[in-house]
């Protein structure tokens, strides 16, 4: 019984994926941090670790597992970390900070224009 699974889990890994497989396991790879430094995706970074995770995610996506399930094995195998975009109130402050802080300059540099447009009294 083991040499067939054998034999069946070395052929599913000499098939290469579909077109439609292909773009879905390049885009789990860039949603995941390499745990060796967590600073490059998956996609990008060549660390054992990373190309690791490449032959898993692929793996995965053959046997048909969804998105979220390889995203939360990963998430419980890391931490929430490996995640290259924050889940929950996180994704909410990653796109509210930058915003802010680029409104608050902008009101900061209209101030101090119009000081020194504004004529000095003699």
């Amino acid at each position: 019984m083991f040499p067939l699974l054998l034999v069946l889990a070395l052929s599913q890994a000499a098939v290469p994926p579909a077109a439609g497989q292909s773009a879905r396991i390049q885009q789990l790879e860039k949603m995941l941090l390499a745990p060796c430094c967590y600073t490059e995706n998956v996609a990008r970074h060549r660390s054992e670790v990373a190309v690791q995770m490449q032959k898993e995610i692929a793996a995965w996506v053959m046997a048909g597992k969804s998105d979220r399930e390889i995203l939360d094995t990963y998430k419980a195998r890391y931490g929430a970390r490996v995640l290259a975009e924050p889940e929950g109130a996180g994704r909410i402050w990653l796109h509210t900070i930058p915003v802010a802080v680029l409104l608050l300059g902008l009101l900061l540099v209209i101030r101090v224009l119009r000081r020194w447009r504004a004529p000095t009294p003699a």
